[in-house]
């Protein structure tokens, strides 16, 4: 999953942009950056990984039971 959509997933499970950043750690000038796609592949290993975790954590799907 690309940051851009990850980014876009994680505003779209309720959080603003600021909660956003005080979350990953980060400005919330670069939670835009990120959601316009301004910024790419120039974030630094640290944030795209704690975008990586909480979008687990918020934005995943709960496994279906077995009937």
């Amino acid at each position: 999953m690309d940051i851009q959509k990850a980014v876009s997933d994680l505003l779209g499970s309720g959080l603003t942009q600021s909660q956003l950043a005080g979350l990953i750690p980060c400005s919330q000038s670069l939670i835009s950056a990120l959601l316009r796609g301004a910024r790419g592949s120039r974030v630094s290993f640290a944030i795209a990984d704690r975008v990586r975790v909480l979008h687990g954590e918020r934005c995943a799907q709960p496994a279906k039971e077995e009937v």
